[in-house]
């Protein structure tokens, strides 16, 4: 088993890409004879337009991929973008009849239809009707049929322009408005049964469905189906407008927060919009002294464009390498801030925080002193000083003149001003350099960072101390201590995911890779056949104590493939492992639960099964999952020795830590529980949980 990690992976579907392309531009300006396309014959820069909307499909799905490489939603996206990527790009060269690209932009648009539906079973919400999951099978049998036959007829004939080539781009239309026309019923069903925040992202998805494959169908393939006009509006034109959906599902994903995409638009759009200022001033110029040369006009644009990719590329560069020590400093200082940050959380507030910022700036640069003064009710306190300011003589003669500004230096000392809205919080007073010389501008620009990471430090320090005060007042209330709860389980979780992944991504994978040596060390007869038995063995059961312990520890499986199949894989494992039936039955109604509520639910039922086989001794286990108006209720039932709930809650804590554990995390999620149970009559247990914050949850 060889494991090839996301990055390079999809370093491998890029490369590949990148070389088809490569290949057809080639063949394209090597062109001699367009007599075969339809006119109007694509120019050079409609093609690479057509081409740039593959490669941000293909860059998208390998961006989202790669952010979330561990989500099946994701892996399943790229798929959806690759084949996509690779349809639109293949198009203008298929249509001048390249041996390579035709055969690819039909089994590209064959397939695209089924990574379509393979991508929407899980997204927005992995509860489906039956229709859509038999239609996701018929279209697959159908895929495999029609590219089976393409095949075929290649083979017979010789030739990609055989008689059946203008049938399959009828069907390969014809499966695009298909799939299309099913997932819009699909989501205007999801529209009916969920929430307003889930019915605006679901009309958002439905709007960049319909804006971007609606003006390919109706100005390009429904007049080529209907009346045979391969070109009433060029495909290179309609096409562009399908670059909407690639970005409106990135948005989406990031709502539901399958990724975290950050961009910076408005960056972007300023140096975007230079870059196309410039060319069109450039290109005026040019038409203006050179209009008689417009032979020239397009290989000057892609000239002008390289020269400014290369200059930016390479002011990169060289603007790394010259701040380079900066850029380390600013580190040091990005790590010693995050440390100061965990004292602080840590209850050491402004007096640890003032001793740490100060041992900051010694780190950074080699001086005889430094003093921190800040101000509490507008008195000036010193809070830390080192060196000179040791005995205190020149801090309280600065604060009896305290005038200065940043920067500003006052008796051979530098000193930095920490405001905050026109407001005066205190100073750093820092002395001269050890050496002697003078302060460069590096170590001014260390300096201001440090003092703008100082002031923000020594406020939260300050406001957390404050906050301090007001929990220790308010203690004795009821709501600091489910707080308190609610954090707890919060910091649990989080380390149980941590631990989950790196079992799963670091210790399972050594272990697997010495499985694979072991195996080459067999081949190769370089170890005894019995030995080989005995150690394989044991790295098997050990991979499959680490992979039970990854999902006992978080379960990723309700992140990727959501709740109901989660609690049927949960239903299998447990029916295989113990003697014991467990009937579940879901009425969902197509919500959209989110995924943390769906992994809280499922730690619930998962606790409440185990609780039922150890403890009932039930045959029978009942499962029950119902979403009714904005509420998703659990039943677990049993028909078991049962217990008196009465002399439970007057037992100790560790006698039910199951069922206190339970009720933690029922609390957490502001949801309801309910126990239902007597000696010899089994167990029921109810619980109503929120699926989301509205009016109507909040009345």
């Amino acid at each position: 088993m060889v494991i090839i990690k996301p990055r390079y992976s999809t370093a491998l579907f890029f490369l590949f890409f990148l070389l088809i392309n490569s290949y057809f531009v080639y063949e394209f300006l090597n062109q001699s004879d367009f007599s075969s396309f339809p006119d109007p014959v694509p120019k050079l820069h409609q093609y690479l337009i057509i081409m740039a909307i593959g490669f941000c499909f293909v860059g998208n799905g390998i961006y989202c991929y790669v952010m979330q490489p561990r989500s099946i939603i994701t892996r399943r996206y790229f798929y959806l973008m690759f084949v996509t990527g690779m349809a639109i790009s293949s198009a203008i060269p298929s249509g001048l009849n390249n041996v390579l690209a035709r055969p690819i932009e039909i089994i590209s648009v064959l397939i695209t239809p089924f990574f379509l539906f393979h991508f929407f079973l899980y997204f927005p919400s992995t509860t489906k009707p039956k229709l859509f999951q038999q239609l996701y099978i018929y279209l697959e049998c159908a895929t495999v049929f029609i590219i089976a036959l393409y095949a075929l007829s290649i083979m017979n004939f010789h030739t990609i322009n055989n008689p059946f080539a203008g049938l399959f781009r009828w069907i390969m239309i014809l499966f695009i408005f298909l799939s299309l026309i099913s997932y819009i019923m699909l989501l205007f069903l999801l529209l009916r049964s969920n929430s307003s925040k889930v019915k605006n992202q679901l009309t958002i998805l439905i709007l960049s469905l319909i804006f971007s494959f609606l003006p390919v169908l109706a100005l390009s393939m429904l007049p080529y189906i209907l009346f045979g006009l391969a070109n009433f509006v060029p495909f290179y034109y309609s096409l562009i407008s399908i670059i909407i959906f690639p970005i409106s599902l990135s948005y989406l994903l990031t709502r539901q927060e399958i990724i975290d995409v950050k961009l910076r638009l408005l960056p972007l759009l300023i140096k975007l919009g230079s870059l196309l200022l410039s060319l069109a001033l450039a290109n005026g110029l040019f038409f203006l002294f050179f209009h008689r040369e417009l032979s020239a006009f397009f290989t000057i644009n892609l000239l002008m464009i390289a020269i400014l990719f290369f200059h930016y590329f390479s002011s990169k560069l060289f603007d790394y390498l010259i701040h380079r020590p900066l850029i380390d400093k600013t580190r040091e200082i990005n790590q010693e801030k995050e440390h100061i940050l965990q004292k602080v959380l840590n209850g050491q507030h402004l007096t640890t925080c003032a001793k740490l910022i100060v041992e900051l700036i010694h780190q950074t640069i080699h001086i005889n002193g430094v003093c921190l003064i800040w101000k509490q009710n507008q008195i000036p306190k010193i809070y830390y000083q080192t060196g000179i300011f040791s005995n205190n003589d020149l801090a309280h003669q600065f604060m009896n003149n305290s005038h200065s500004d940043t920067g500003e230096t006052h008796e051979k000392l530098t000193v930095l001003t920490l405001d905050d809205k026109n407001t005066n919080r205190g100073w750093i007073l820092i002395g001269q350099k050890i050496n002697g010389t003078t302060l460069g501008k590096v170590e001014h620009l260390l300096l201001e960072r440090i003092r703008s990471n100082a002031l923000e430090l020594l406020m939260s320090s300050e406001k957390l101390a404050t906050m301090g005060r007001e929990l220790k007042e308010t203690r004795t209330q009821s709501y600091s201590h489910e707080q308190f709860n609610r954090v707890l389980m919060n910091a649990i979780d989080e380390k149980s995911r941590n631990l989950s992944i790196f079992l799963h991504d670091e210790v399972l994978q050594n272990v697997i890779l010495l499985e694979n040596k072991i195996d080459n060390l067999h081949e190769n007869q370089q170890i005894d056949s019995l030995a080989y038995r005995e150690i394989k063995e044991f790295l098997m059961n050990g991979i499959y104590d680490i992979r039970e312990k990854s999902r006992e520890l978080h379960p990723f499986m309700v992140e990727d493939l959501g709740l109901e199949q989660s609690v049927q894989s949960l239903k299998r494992r447990l029916q295989t492992n113990y003697n014991v039936i467990i009937d579940t039955n879901y009425q969902l109604n197509l919500k959209m639960i989110s995924k943390t509520l769906s992994i809280a639910a499922f730690r619930i039922i998962k606790e409440l099964l185990h609780n039922a086989i150890k403890h009932s001794a039930s045959p029978v286990i009942t499962v029950s999952l119902k979403c009714i108006d904005h509420f998703l209720i659990i039943k677990v039932s049993d028909k078991g020795k049962g217990f008196d709930i009465s002399s439970t809650q007057n037992q100790t804590l560790s006698d039910h830590i199951g069922l206190t554990t339970i009720q933690r995390r029922v609390d957490q999620l502001s949801g309801l529980l309910e126990i239902h149970s007597a000696l010899g009559r089994g167990t029921k247990i109810h619980i109503t949980l929120p699926l989301d914050w509205n009016e109507e949850r909040d009345n």
